[in-house]
Formats: structure tokens, C-alpha cells, sequence
């Protein structure tokens, strides 16, 4: 089995559109002015630059594919595209809205930025472009954003 360049930008787009949906929405429903809310907008902010990022590289995807050809690796990553906390459409938006308290929200998060950043090392090792070098950004950004988030909890 293979996905080919553009449908791994897809996938990778779609989780950071969903990533930006929850943040905004979550940050959205702090009626207060805190270090939380403040928070989520900011990462809601840098998930909008990594669809840019994404959208950029596409043309070198395009022409890539990504073979697997033993059925773990298969089984792994269509499990990794398939059931990323934000992988399904929409899915940022329905989990915000489901948050009760911004202590939830903070764990979704957290979840949110670990799935991402596995998702995002599995591409890396099998990218042989020069996209890589932008997958490995985004890698050390997705820590760092768990890294901040892992603070407030």
C-alpha cells in the first residue's frame, strides 16, 4: 500500500486545521482573561503556520510516495491517519465544544500535540525529499508546543 504525496498533505493539513478549530474554540469559551486562553490563541496562531508550511511543500509531496510494505507498517499508519484525535473533520470543533472545564481542554491538547508529533515522525522517516527538512521544523515545534502545554497541567 502507498499514499501518495498529496494525500499525506491532506491528512497533515486536516489535523492542523482541526488543531487551529479546537484552540480558537476552546480559547473562545475562557470568558476571562488568562494564561490559558492566551495560550490556545497563540497556538491556534502557529497552527496556521504550519498549514502554510504544508501547503508550501505540497509540490514536493506531489511527486513522492510513501511505500509500506509489511502489513504492521500498513496497519500503523493508516491507524495513525485514521485515529488522530484530530484526523476526522471537524473533529476540533467537536471536541472544544465538548470541553468543560480548560483543565480538559489542556489534556485534549496535550494528546492533540503527542499524536501529532508521532503522526509527523513516521512521515519523516519516510520522506526522501526536501520536505523533510520542513517535517523535522514542525516535529521540534509540535514538542515544544506540548512542552508548553505539559506547564499548565
Amino acid at each position: 500500500m502507498h499514499y501518495s504525496g498529496q494525500e499525506i498533505i491532506e491528512i497533515a493539513v486536516r489535523i492542523e486545521e482541526n488543531g487551529y478549530a479546537f484552540y480558537k474554540t476552546a480559547a473562545g469559551m475562557i470568558k476571562e482573561h488568562n494564561d490559558i486562553r492566551d495560550l490556545f490563541l497563540d497556538l491556534a496562531e502557529k497552527e496556521v503556520g504550519h498549514i502554510a508550511y504544508f501547503k508550501k511543500i505540497a509540490d514536493h509531496f506531489e511527486a513522492e510516495k510513501f511505500e509500506f510494505n509489511k502489513s504492521e507498517e500498513e496497519d500503523y499508519i493508516n491507524h495513525l491517519a485514521g485515529t488522530h484525535i484530530f484526523g476526522i473533520e471537524e473533529a476540533g470543533v467537536l471536541l472544544a465544544n465538548a470541553v468543560k472545564t480548560p483543565m480538559e481542554a489542556l489534556e485534549i491538547a496535550l494528546r492533540f500535540e503527542n499524536d501529532s508529533v508521532t503522526f509527523y515522525e513516521e512521515l519523516f522517516k519516510r520522506t526522501e525529499s526536501d520536505a523533510k527538512q520542513v517535517i523535522r521544523q514542525i516535529i521540534e515545534e509540535e514538542k515544544g508546543h506540548a512542552a508548553l502545554i505539559r506547564e499548565f497541567l
